[in-house]
């Protein structure tokens, strides 16, 4: 588990009023905190969820659906992120050789 320090904190907590400590602006948040601190350890989500007067589950929840956000107990952060289609009609042009 990490320790965050207070101006880690103090950033967190800016963020959440910058969208006034809206629990609908959940994802947004979530998105600033990523780009600013590059994943969303549970520390992280602990200070969401208390600026943003909802639990820990429903950020974790949040956090651990959507693909895009990088979550140390998940996964290890990545710089990129790929993804790839199964469908036939692609197999058929030639996806494959990539």
């Amino acid at each position: 588990m990490m320790t965050i320090c207070e101006s880690n904190v103090a950033k967190i907590e800016a963020i959440c009023k910058e969208f006034n400590n809206d629990k609908g602006e959940l994802i947004s948040v979530l998105h600033q905190a990523q780009n600013t601190f590059g994943y969303l350890p549970e520390e992280v989500q602990q200070i969401v969820a208390k600026n943003l007067n909802t639990s820990l589950a429903h950020v974790y929840g949040v956090v651990s659906f959507y693909s895009f956000y990088h979550d140390p107990q998940r996964q290890t952060p990545h710089q990129y992120m790929y993804g790839y289609c199964l469908l036939c009609e692609r197999c058929r042009k030639g996806s494959g050789r990539v």
